[in-house]
């Protein structure tokens, strides 16, 4: 099934047993989904519970509620036991003020467990960088950048660059930035003039990328003696294919590297 290429299965178990040469990162990829909060906890809880020394994506739409410190609190305590980092994917617009909020409470009230997302598609995102690093610059906090992947959802909203030489020029000056800080930076990118740019500097950079996509540069960064990793998203079919097709627009330019 086309699909099984790019998701890890539907539960955490299947996605565990995948055999690559790099370090994963698992994402559930449920979300937009209040309603049904406990169940997504649930499912996050099993994810942590099953695994040791991982990095773990949560998408804070599909829990959030009057609980959702409680929830966070959970996952913290979780991932110290069992060696884990925890990533708060970016979301819409909608949700990303939300996330945000929650994302830095987490960075005042769990030191380096928990990672921040930005999107460098956003106006924003360089300037709220900027202004992270000074104001939490006493807290030991994770930093991933991604381009972004809710494009179609939120291209009217007048928050995004619609060209992407601009997307671009931000995410290569985040980078630029980020060299400077001792931060934990995930690189999470399918773009081979991102990372290359990247290398340049002596700063230990991570990397991330999908399963089943540019598997080419995975294999030059790891083969560089970087730290790479794979998502590996799981979770029922129904909820895979948004996903995907998401992060498949994102990155039209590099679907000749799906292998």
């Amino acid at each position: 099934m086309f699909l099984s290429k790019f998701v890890g299965g539907k539960n955490i178990l299947k996605a565990k047993d995948i055999k690559l040469p790099y370090y994963k990162i698992y994402d559930y990829v449920k979300e937009s989904d209040c309603k049904n909060h406990c169940i997504n906890h649930k499912v996050n809880i099993l994810g942590l519970r099953s695994t040791y020394n991982s990095m773990h994506a949560i998408k804070l739409s599909g829990l959030y509620n009057i609980n959702l410190e409680r929830y966070l609190d959970e996952y913290n305590l979780i991932a110290i036991e069992r060696g884990h980092n925890i990533l708060i994917d970016a979301e819409n617009v909608k949700n990303q003020e939300m996330i945000n909020e929650y994302s830095n409470y987490c960075i005042k009230n769990y030191n380096d467990i928990f990672y921040k997302t930005y999107q460098m598609y956003r106006k924003d995102s360089l300037e709220l960088l900027e202004n992270d690093l000074i104001n939490y610059k006493k807290y030991n906090f994770g930093i991933k950048l991604v381009r972004g992947a809710y494009h179609n959802q939120d291209k009217t909203s007048g928050l995004l660059y619609l060209e992407k030489r601009s997307t671009d020029r931000d995410y290569n000056q985040a980078i630029n930035l980020l060299s400077n800080y001792h931060n934990s930076v995930i690189i999470a990118t399918h773009n081979n003039l991102s990372c290359q740019l990247s290398l340049n500097y002596k700063k230990k950079f991570k990397y991330a990328q999908l399963l089943g996509m540019n598997d080419e540069l995975s294999k030059y960064l790891l083969e560089n003696g970087n730290q790479v990793y794979k998502y590996i998203p799981y979770g029922n079919w129904i909820d895979s294919i948004p996903y995907l097709s998401r992060r498949l627009y994102e990155n039209y330019d590099i679907l000749k590297y799906i292998n």
